[in-house]
């Protein structure tokens, strides 16, 4: 028989629900069928990796900040850490390069509004929602956005968080990271997001900075993958 959605073939989901159906019981067994073994798997370990998404929190009585952290997205995650990079470095001139419906954006306005600096993002696209929601937060005074290629961008000032979450090619994320990690300051920040879901970003960070002994690099895997890459001062 021919592949079933999502390639899994039917052996691997009858293997499964007769897996399940021993110590969880029939209903279990059921959905190991339906979702095949490695979705059965995440399905079971939801509440213990993201016990959130069951137990929604009130959002009246949250901050700005924890707002954010409370709708889950493909970098919900690693807010907390671009907030906490930028504000308590603290790293005031910050630029990042891929913007889209602005999360990431948010998070690191809301950082430099609390220690006066400044946001400058870079995106291919207009990224209307995003700005949008820059406005709406009251965070415009604090950003400059550039329609432009990030990498045909005139670039000459010094950095203290470069944030990278473009097009996820290797070659792309390598010449990024040439072109602008130089001018990121001693004691400054590289982040990129998505170094799990797209291996070609991690492989362009592992080759772009092996072999340098003023970087130190943390590699985070959940939320699709957060790396920080630290200068050291």
């Amino acid at each position: 028989m021919g592949p079933l959605p999502g390639g899994l073939r039917l052996g691997a989901r009858i293997r499964a629900a007769l897996d399940a159906v021993g110590p969880s019981g029939l209903r279990a067994a059921i959905q190991a069928f339906l979702l095949g073994p490695e979705h059965f798997r995440a399905f079971r370990l939801l509440a213990k990796v993201e016990p959130m998404l069951l137990f929604p929190q009130d959002r009246a009585s949250l901050s700005d900040l924890d707002r954010m952290l409370v709708e889950p997205g493909d970098i919900y995650a690693h807010l907390p850490t671009l907030f906490r990079l930028t504000r308590d470095g603290p790293r005031p001139r910050v630029l990042e390069l891929g913007t889209r419906s602005g999360d990431s954006t948010l998070a690191l306005l809301l950082a430099a509004k609390a220690i006066g600096g400044r946001v400058t993002s870079v995106d291919i696209e207009p990224c209307p929602e995003a700005t949008a929601r820059v406005k709406a937060a009251g965070l415009a005074p604090h950003w400059t956005f550039l329609l432009s290629d990030d990498l045909g961008l005139p670039w000459r000032d010094p950095i203290d968080h470069l944030f990278i979450d473009t097009s996820h090619r290797y070659e792309h994320t390598l010449e990024e990271l040439r072109k602008f990690e130089p001018f990121v300051v001693p004691g400054g920040v590289i982040t990129l997001h998505d170094t799990t879901s797209h291996p070609e970003v991690w492989r362009a960070v592992e080759s772009y900075f092996r072999g340098r002994s003023d970087i130190e690099v943390y590699r985070y895997f959940h939320n699709n993958g957060f790396t920080v890459a630290e200068k050291r001062g």
